[in-house]
């Protein structure tokens, strides 16, 4: 466990100072780790009292003028900033630190933690998977009403509304209990501290948050803090202010799917969280935004906290399902092979469901592991009805949909699509598997439908591809165009994804890069993405050749192969019937 302490020496919190310049957490970040040397300093010399906004503003960034809170909120900010840094070296590097230095919400005073002892106060490091939950009826969840930043009326009223959307939306939710708008909104124009207003209360968690406009823009902050005030997750959305009238639905929906509890027990308002599920819930949280991003490192970082959460609580389901839809999903990218994604995602779903046979998110996991692992469609179909019978999850009706329309079904798979899109409104995961499913299926109305200047800004770099490849082969040759950039500035690191600037170059005219590319080929990229780049340049031969090597190492990617507009020119080929198994269908009716 951990526990506070006021009175460490100062050499060690020192100490830990310098452990902290060190950190990876912190590369790049000198102006965080001088802002957190001014108020661990201040603190440590008697004068944590003066560590006021003005003050800070004054001491660490020079305003000239002096810094003024009303019209600059550099220190906010960058005190949000710094939390988060602090809890990703904990998280990722600090797990052997002697000492924490916390910035608690709602004060400039860090905090000094010592990791021994008291299990009572934080969550506990000894067999924590038993004391997760406590005999209970569900969490209990204050929701304080939002806070603009900005001061006009309409920022106001944006914030009234998202707080009420959120009380109703989290209300609405099996195991949770919300505390009254009334009782919430006597703390409106108060900042109380959240470990005071925890004990007054007798909650669980405290969610709050702030809405800032910004040159027609709206973003939301929102923070869930445990009884002591430390932040445990965080999370931020934005959209424009055309949007107003369904915004403040769209983002509590979504952070609802987000916090939606998957244990059978807790939904069942059988049990209540310990200070230990809370923390969970905020690992959980961050883990599946970084599995949002579908990139190799955000799914590598997401694998480090499922893998954590799963060690230091071996009884609670979720760190093992997260484990698998990891590897499930490593592999869909290409980032491990069939045999490696298997032989460790299906003992993680299989463990989720052994703890919890009613666990939809380990359904789920199976059930990819089933369809794209396997190829085994039966049990797949099987395992995903079985995941929407017992949760409302977006990522079920998502990769259901995916599934669905590899298969051919593209009505159902639609359908999905609109439910999971309804669960949880901002998604890229889900921008991904519309972009894909619906290019595959060459459903390029729908697509035109997403080709925006809001997709060019806003859309992960996937999706972004497969819209401009649709809009190509649709006759929407401008718009493909101007994906060019955006693709062209991004590092790829995504093996199906290292050639799409080249590629989508060469299917609008201009060959000459992905000509040299497939003569040098790359090994960082799939045998697929070589496939499809030897296409596009009128390679049959090499088109051919690395579509075999995909075939022979079982990427994902070959589900597609029926269908890939991409494949047009070479789809009479004998080899390329061999391997879709046309030609062996084709012989037995000629028989």
């Amino acid at each position: 466990g951990i526990f506070m302490k006021t009175d460490l020496p100062a050499s060690a919190i020192r100490e830990q100072m310098n452990l902290l310049r060190k950190s990876p957490a912190f590369s790049g970040s000198d102006r965080l780790i001088e802002l957190l040397s001014y108020v661990v300093e201040e603190t440590l010399n008697g004068r944590a009292t003066d560590l006021k906004e003005a003050v800070i503003g004054n001491a660490v960034y020079q305003r000239e003028p002096p810094y003024d809170p009303r019209i600059d909120s550099t220190v906010r900010v960058e005190a949000r900033r710094l939390r988060k840094k602090l809890e990703e070296h904990s998280r990722l590097y600090g797990q052997s630190d002697p000492i924490s230095i916390m910035i608690p919400t709602g004060t400039y005073v860090p905090a000094f933690v010592i990791k021994s002892g008291s299990p009572d106060t934080s969550p506990p490091q000894q067999e924590p998977g038993r004391d997760l939950f406590r005999s209970g009826h569900g969490a209990v969840i204050a929701i304080l009403p939002f806070r603009p930043v900005s001061g006009d009326p309409t920022s106001q009223e944006f914030a009234d509304i998202i707080t009420d959307e959120l009380i109703f939306a989290l209300g609405s939710e099996p195991g949770m209990n919300i505390l009254s708008r009334a009782t919430t909104f006597a703390y409106k124009d108060k900042q109380p501290s959240i470990r005071d207003l925890a004990a007054e209360l007798g909650v669980d968690a405290v969610i709050q948050g702030t809405v800032r406009e910004h040159m027609d823009v709206i973003r939301v902050t929102i923070e869930v803090s445990d009884p002591r005030g430390m932040v445990v997750t965080s999370d931020r959305f934005e959209g424009s202010v055309d949007q107003l009238a369904d915004l403040p639905e769209r983002i509590a929906t979504t952070f609802v799917s987000r916090n939606r509890f998957d244990t059978s027990k807790m939904r069942a308002r059988l049990l209540k969280p310990g200070p230990a599920a809370v923390h969970a819930y905020g690992q959980l949280y961050r883990a599946r935004q970084l599995l949002d991003l579908q990139v190799p490192q955000s799914l590598r970082e997401s694998l480090a906290i499922f893998s954590k959460i799963a060690e230091d609580a071996p009884d609670f389901g979720r760190g093992h399902s997260g484990i698998a839809d990891c590897y499930c999903d490593m592999f869909r990218i290409g980032m491990v092979d069939a045999a490696t994604a298997r032989s460790l995602a299906r003992p993680a779903a299989e463990k989720g469901l052994e703890i919890d046979p009613q666990s939809a998110e380990a359904l789920t996991a199976l059930g990819v592991v089933q369809a794209w692992l396997e190829r085994d469609w039966v049990a797949a179909e099987t395992s995903f009805n079985a995941a929407m019978n017992y949760g409302y999850y977006a990522r079920t009706a998502r990769v259901f949909g995916t599934y669905l329309a590899a298969r051919g079904r593209h009505e159902e798979s639609e359908r999905l699509f609109n439910e999971a899109r309804r669960i949880e409104p901002f998604s890229q995961q889900q921008d991904i598997a519309e972009a894909l499913s619906r290019f595959q299926s060459r459903n390029f109305p729908k697509l035109s439908e997403a080709a925006s200047a809001a997709a060019l800004r806003n859309a992960p770099m996937e999706s972004l591809f497969y819209l401009a490849l649709g809009a190509h082969f649709s006759g929407n040759p401008e718009f493909a165009h101007r994906c060019l950039q955006p693709l062209g500035k991004m590092m790829m690191t995504h093996p199906l994804l290292i050639f799409a600037n080249a590629e989508l170059e060469a299917w609008l005219g201009s060959p000459d890069r992905a000509i040299t590319l497939v003569k040098t080929g790359n090994p960082k990229a799939s045998y697929f993405a070589h496939s499809t780049l030897a296409c596009s340049v009128g390679d049959s031969e090499a088109g051919i050749r690395y579509l075999e090597l995909a075939f022979r190492q079982r990427e994902l990617a070959t589900v597609w192969v029926r269908m890939d507009r991409r494949f047009d020119a070479i789809r009479n080929l004998d080899r390329f019937r061999a391997l879709t198994g046309e030609a062996r269908a084709a012989s037995a009716r000629s028989a």
